[in-house]
């Protein structure tokens, strides 16, 4: 089942080693940077910590985190009709 994950590695990473991380999205937190998204399974976070590897990368954290809300696409939608009044007249 997939999950979000965030591995956090030390330093700035250049723009070559944030290239490979495809599937991911890389942003820096000074004084560290932030590589995220979604790992389908074991051999997919094996992956992506080998990947970190050999970059050479100095790992801080890995977390499971909660995965993103999702974002609607369409038009929002509109609000319900309001109930009928019982105002005392």
């Amino acid at each position: 089942m997939p999950a979000r994950y965030e591995f956090r590695v030390s330093g700035r990473l250049s723009e070559r080693a944030q290239g490979a991380f495809v599937d991911m999205a890389v942003h820096d937190a000074p004084p560290e940077t932030v590589i995220s998204g979604e790992v389908v399974d074991d051999a997919h976070l094996h992956g992506v910590l080998a990947q970190i590897q050999n970059l050479g990368l100095h790992v801080v954290s890995v977390l499971q985190v909660a995965a993103a809300p999702e974002r609607r696409t369409g038009p929002p939608s509109a609000p319900a009709d309001p109930a009928p009044n019982d105002a005392v007249r």
